[in-house]
């Protein structure tokens, strides 16, 4: 359970760093073409008129102000809803029975910025292995918590939480 996860933790910063890569390369392609457009206007060359030129650039810098508008508004948002995403993680694995070697039993904390979220403990026994979800509000838990899952929220809360403040 807890590598799924993982797993699935690292597939979306996989994700995201794709997309930030998408995003930083077509803002180098716009920057390379406007940076063209700008030395064939003070150049004159071309068959365009230095005027038309002029008013081709003048629509493609309107053009990207308006994308740099709707990004920004994007960007607002994301960062509205970030504070309630996951984003602190703590994981303890343990030996929760003396039958049961390995340490393959694990309490995995997923808690938002604020700290509040879940911890998972998933306890190895020979005879099979049983799951218990508890509620983290404001990196306390909702019920009686036991040593490895304190720890797991202590581990969690550790980590820097995310602020608008970052970008």
């Amino acid at each position: 359970m807890d590598r799924e996860a993982l797993l699935a933790i690292g597939v979306a910063g996989a994700i995201i760093a794709v997309l930030a890569l998408l995003v930083a390369l077509i803002s180098i392609r716009n920057f390379r073409r406007l940076r063209a457009d700008y030395s064939s206007l003070l150049s004159g060359s071309g068959v365009l008129s230095p005027e038309q030129r002029f008013a081709q650039v003048a629509e493609r810098v309107a053009q990207l102000g308006s994308a740099y508008q709707e990004a920004e508004s994007r960007l607002s948002s994301l960062e509205v809803a970030a504070p309630g995403a996951l984003s602190r993680t703590g994981l303890i694995q343990f030996q929760a029975f003396e039958d049961v070697g390995g340490g393959q039993s694990s309490a995995l904390a997923l808690l938002d910025a604020s700290g509040s979220g879940v911890v998972i403990t998933a306890l190895h026994a020979r005879v099979g292995t049983r799951i218990y979800v508890k509620r983290v509000i404001e990196g306390r838990g909702e019920g009686t918590l036991g040593t490895e899952e304190a720890a797991a929220i202590a581990a969690a809360l550790a980590q820097p939480a995310y602020s608008a403040s970052q970008r």
